[in-house]
């Protein structure tokens, strides 16, 4: 079936494009070589025709322009006065709230327009803003406030690991350069502002939301109404992405479809009433004219996420092709969409809610264009039509579950790409749950939210209704996401398998006969040449392959044998609601094609080494757990003993002459002793990893008196040519005993950017290079892998490239 391509989609590919090229090549080489295609596009003979090659000119021209537009956001040229010139410094910060703050269930984020910073005395003129992320909150805080604080200033940092999410490009797409964190905001001076109507008209629907509905489904309500405007717990949102129903808890083009076809109805029936509006109008172009003002009024109450702005934009363009009384072309107004956001936020193409909301969309108009016409033909051949109006139903749950399909599978890839996680049950659960909550719920919750202002009472009525029909879908959500194998953790799949995946869904929607054969055909090769080349790099690299994990203020590291297996030890953890296992090492693990840990080591329990691992039993069901013995404290460190219970994980208390062979690779616990005493840095799991000639030393926190017992228990044997600084470069560690017992060539710290301890310390570093010792730090480097052939040859890879040793 051939899709015809206008103009719109020629613009929007290239401004994509480019902006695609921005992120993968840098630099503004890109953009002149963009325009030179351009110019030879327009000026030399070509067989296509002349509209075709202005079509194309003008995508490379958009691309080029693509291109500098996210450049220039993600490398400024920053004013003399802006704030990122006190970095690094502790200052009175004066500046405006200048975004909604954004609840999170134990802290919030507050947006701040700088005006002026004070570095002792001295008020000095600012510009800029600085995002900060405020624990306790005591004051009541909403857009327009005016404040003056105390705040600690740096610049965001990525964690440094491979195919990591880009979270400085996150922020710099917001304007933000600067970002603070603040204990608590008690001794900030705060000027209230006087909040708008749209404003004063949200915070009240939030407050009845939560004084009318018991929680968790207020949270609920909330998402779907006001978006996130009350925290959503991280529980609620799992089960609903396990259900395949996460996409109801944002506001999307269901919901706006609701309003403007709502506002179209009443205007219509109440132009209908009137004899000079009917004879004098066109009613129904009149009142979908009128029903975009509505339409925008929830869009400002909702917020400006990026699903809301395209059903919106969508909307607009829709009704202009009514009113000029042009063919709907969906795809034509999708393209535009893309093409207005896209320039009007530059980046927003790496958004995930940008990638997700666009391919659902584009899946369903593709898909559907196929489906309909084939049901059509399946109804006219059975004469459905004249069986009688219960028929109908049957057409109505077909093309739903075909919109379900098409948007599971066009979206499928990139929630593997992004959150490592397929829901199989969504099929299922789709044609209960959003007519549930996208219908019922968000239907008499706008009704409600519309009556905030003029019937407090009926809004109230409303939303204690909508409150009880959400505890019923949040009980079917909570059933379908129980129900074994509802979804599937996947690995990370790459930018080839990525592309291959869209590929053959192209074709399976855009072409025929024996073109689609033949593409289907290749693809398949293709596939089967990623799978091959995977499971050879999985199971016989014939490389010991130790990754030191950049985790900010904590240790870990992932061990990869030469024959496959992986034992991870440590987890990092930096506190607060921010799960490294989840968030840093998982992803890490699934970008590697890792699903299974063999061995997971604990080397002691402090949390920033054990606060990441309760995620990792759930996710990769380690074969093996191997610890010292002492307990921590707290209820993480309960949670991973109720997960190492619940997933039945054998769990191994290692002490000194413990030996595993693994992958021709001897793993030796070198310490502690049979008796555990000391403190609880000195007591760490120290593991040896000897492959061949070369050995690498994991000694976990040991502080100078475990160091000392270490080595006055092995002897030679600690010697190893890698190291793993011990805690974290701390001045109490890497003595003089232990770095002349061990006598590494290569020691890698791990170690948080700016952290608060001020490790790695200055005499710890000076101590390294006085040794010559080739020092990484994934404060600096990012992740640090180190390789270890058979042959003896070691190469250290980082961020800045890769550095070999010869043996």
């Amino acid at each position: 079936m051939q899709t015809p391509v206008t103009p719109l989609l020629w613009l929007s590919a290239g401004l994509l494009g480019g902006q695609a090229a921005a992120a993968a090549a840098g630099g503004p080489a890109w953009r002149w070589m963009a325009l030179g295609v351009a110019a030879v596009l327009l000026v030399c003979r070509h067989r296509w025709r002349w509209d075709l090659r202005c079509c194309a000119a003008a995508a490379v021209i958009a691309g080029a322009a693509g291109h500098w537009q996210v450049d220039r956001v993600v490398r400024p040229v920053f004013a003399s006065d802006h704030v990122q010139r006190w970095v690094a410094q502790r200052a009175v910060v004066r500046g405006r709230i200048a975004d909604r703050p954004a609840r999170r269930a134990a802290s919030m984020r507050l947006m701040i327009d700088v005006v002026a910073v004070r570095c002792g005395t001295d008020w000095q003129p600012a510009s800029g803003r600085v995002l900060v992320t405020l624990r306790d909150v005591s004051q009541p805080w909403h857009v327009g406030d005016q404040l003056e604080a105390l705040l600690g200033l740096r610049r965001p940092h990525n964690f440094g690991n491979p195919g990591e999410f880009d979270y400085e490009a996150y922020l710099a797409r917001r304007s933000v350069y600067v970002t603070a964190f603040a204990a608590s905001d008690r001794g900030w001076t705060r000027t209230a502002a006087a909040a708008d109507a749209v404003e004063r008209w949200r915070t009240a629907t939030v407050h009845m939301i939560e004084r009318t509905v018991a929680w968790p489904a207020a949270a609920i309500v909330g998402a779907l109404l006001v978006g996130d405007a009350i925290p959503l717990p991280d529980a609620v949102r799992d089960r609903y992405a396990r259900a395949g129903v996460s996409h109801v808890l944002s506001i999307s083009g269901l919901h706006i479809a609701l309003v403007a076809s709502g506002a179209f109805a009443a205007l219509r029936w109440l132009f209908g009433r009137s004899e000079r509006v009917l004879l004098g109008s066109n009613v129904p172009k009149l009142a979908m004219t009128g029903s975009i003002a509505p339409v925008a009024l929830y869009a400002a109450i909702a917020g400006d996420n990026v699903a809301t702005l395209r059903a919106e934009l969508m909307g607009v363009l829709i009704v202009a092709a009514v009113l000029l009384d042009r063919p709907r072309d969906w795809l034509a107004s999708l393209a535009a969409a893309a093409a207005a956001i896209s320039v009007a936020w530059p980046g927003a193409l790496f958004e995930i809610s940008f990638q997700l909301s666009f391919a659902a969309v584009l899946a369903i108009i593709l898909g559907m264009r196929r489906i309909t016409p084939w049901w059509d033909r399946w109804e006219e051949a059975h004469l459905v039509r004249l069986r009688g109006r219960h028929w109908r139903w049957l057409r109505w749950l077909v093309l739903t579950e075909a919109v379900t399909v098409c948007a599971m599978l066009g979206t499928a890839p990139l929630t593997a790409w992004h959150f490592n996680q397929v829901s199989l049950i969504a099929l299922v659960a789709n044609p209960i749950i959003v007519p549930l909550l996208g219908g019922a719920c968000v239907g008499a919750g706008l009704v409600a939210t519309a009556a905030v202002a003029l019937a407090p009472r009926i809004a109230a009525a409303l939303f204690a209704l909508v409150g009880a029909v959400t505890g019923l879908a949040d009980l079917l959500v909570q059933i379908c996401a129980a129900i074994p194998g509802a979804s599937v953790r996947v690995v990370t799949p790459s930018a080839i398998e990525l592309a291959l995946a869209y590929a053959i869904l192209a074709t399976l929607v855009l072409t025929n006969g024996a073109h689609r054969r033949i593409v289907l055909a290749l693809c398949a090769v293709a596939l089967a040449g990623d799978t091959a080349y995977w499971l050879a790099r999985r199971t016989a690299h014939g490389a010991l392959e130790v990754t030191f994990v950049s985790v900010g203020q904590g240790d870990c590291a992932v061990v990869e044998f030469p024959t496959g297996e992986v034992m991870v030890v440590d987890g990092g953890g930096l506190g607060g609601s921010f799960d490294v296992g989840r968030q840093v090492v998982a992803p890490l693990l699934w970008r590697r094609k890792i699903r299974h840990i063999d061995v997971l080591a604990l080397t002691h329990a402090d949390y920033d080494h054990f606060g990441g691992l309760p995620f990792l039993v759930d996710a990769f069901a380690p074969g093996a757990f191997w610890w010292n013995g002492h307990a921590g404290t707290g209820p993480r460190f309960a949670e991973l003993q109720r997960a190492l219970g619940s997933e039945g994980v054998p769990v191994t208390v290692a002490a000194r002459g413990m030996h595993r062979a693994i992958g021709a690779v001897d793993v030796a616990v070198l310490h502690p002793g049979p008796e555990l005493s000391g403190g609880d840095n000195d007591t760490s799991l120290t593991v040896q990893l000897r492959y061949g000639s070369i050995a690498l030393l994991l000694p976990g926190d040991l502080e100078a008196e475990g160091e000392r017992a270490l080595v006055a228990a092995t002897g030679p044997a600690v010697r190893s040519i890698v190291l793993k600084v011990p805690h974290h470069g701390s001045r109490t560690s890497s003595s003089a005993t232990l770095l002349d017992a061990v006598a590494p060539r290569i020691a890698i710290i791990s170690a948080g950017a700016d952290n608060r301890f001020g490790f790695p310390h200055p005499a710890v570093l000076e101590a390294y290079r006085r040794r010559g010792i080739a020092l990484y730090r994934t404060d600096r480097d990012g992740a640090v892998t180190v390789s270890i052939n058979a042959d003896g040859a070691v190469a250290v890879t980082t961020n800045g490239g890769v550095r070999a040793f010869q043996p």
